[in-house]
Formats: structure tokens, sequence, C-alpha cells
């Protein structure tokens, strides 16, 4: 039902709000599905990633979002295929096997973030064509520390996620009020979906942690 529901759903708002070649729509939907298995700890949930990666990053060149469609290709693809083993190799019965976070490891990637976000954002700011280059950056630099937190298993990458789907939401926002996009509708709309998505998948891995911890004991 979750699957039929996302479709109507994103394809629904796509033709309602003029979705250019449906790449809003299509993104939307994927990231509905890849959502919906990384929360149950699948790990064949990156293929639906990489897929919806490749479609995202044609959708944001297309929109002078330069900084998520370079990482779309360079980073997220490489990091889906490193998830992917990671959660296989890590995976009791297709069900990936999670870590827990320290406050050092959470000082350490909260100051990565800051700087990345900085260093990248000036760099895109030297490029003519490019648009609201530092929110446009956090929401990436955000976006793929989750990745890189859910591939190495933590539940807190969901609750970066969350901050990146806000800063997302923000961005898309300001590029629909200045006419950057013809797809920036459906970006927005899946932006604030992805909000309540993440804290759900949070909440989900939280279950899936104490299911784990109760198993060993039990062990």
């Amino acid at each position: 039902m979750y699957f039929i529901l996302t479709y109507i759903f994103s394809f629904g708002l796509g033709l309602i709000f003029h979705d250019q070649f449906l790449l809003g729509a299509l993104t939307m939907y994927l990231g509905f599905l890849q959502t919906y298995f990384i929360a149950y700890g699948k790990w064949y949930e990156e293929f639906l990633g990489m897929l919806g990666t490749i479609v995202s990053s044609i959708l944001c060149s297309l929109s002078g979002m330069y900084a998520t469609a370079i990482f779309s290709l360079l980073v997220y693809i490489p990091l889906s295929i490193f998830s992917m083993v990671n959660w296989k190799k890590n995976a009791n019965k297709n069900e990936v096997i999670l870590n827990e976070m320290t406050v050092k490891k959470s000082t350490i990637i909260l100051t990565c973030i800051v700087s990345a976000t900085l260093l990248v954002s000036f760099l895109l700011s030297l490029i003519p064509t490019q648009h609201l280059a530092v929110l446009d950056t956090a929401g990436d630099i955000l976006n793929i520390s989750g990745i890189i937190l859910i591939a190495l298993r933590y539940k807190e990458g969901w609750l970066v996620w969350v901050l990146g789907s806000i800063v997302d939401l923000v961005t898309w926002i300001l590029v629909y009020l200045n006419h950057f996009s013809n797809n920036a509708i459906m970006m927005i709309i899946m932006s604030a979906a992805y909000i309540f998505l993440n804290l759900w998948g949070y909440l989900s891995f939280i279950k899936l942690r104490k299911k784990q911890k109760a198993s060993l004991k039990l062990a």
C-alpha cells in the first residue's frame, strides 16, 4: 500500500504542478522507496539510491544547482556503493547491525560539516551562474554526511538528514521565489516530506537497535 500511495502522490503532484519531464516526481518517488528500505535496515536500498541520484543530478543541473549535481555524480554514487557493500557485510538475515555514536565522534563530524560547507561554498561562489552557493552546499554536505553515517550504521545519520532536508526546503523555496527552476514546487514538497520521513527513519532505527540489544542479551 505504501508503494502505491507514494507513487500516486509523487506523480500526481508532478502532473498538477507541470513538473518538467516529471524529474521531480521521479526523484520524489525513488526517495520514498529508498527511505522505506533504509528504515527497515535493508542493504539493497542503495540500488534505488543510485538511480535517484542520477535523476536528481540531471534535475539540479537544469536548475543551476551545480553543487548538488556535482556531488551527486562524484560523491553520492561511490558512497552508495560503499554503503551497500558495508551493510551487506554487516547484516544478519538481510537486516543491518547498527553501531553506537559517541560525543567525540559527534564533535569531529560537526567540525567537518562546518569546514567543508565554508570551503565548498566559497569555491562555488566563483561560478557566475551558481545560485544560493552557501545553502546549496550546506544541504549537500549534510546529506553526504548523513549518507556516510548511515553507511557506517549510525542511527544519527537520520538526524543529519533531517537538518539537510530543512536546508533543502529553504533553498528550494528561494529557488521558487526567484524563478530559477520549473521543478521548484516539486522539490519543495519533497524536501518537506523528507523531514518527516527521516524522523520516521530515526525512530525505526531506535526500535531496530533496541531489538538487536535485546537479542544480544538473550544470546
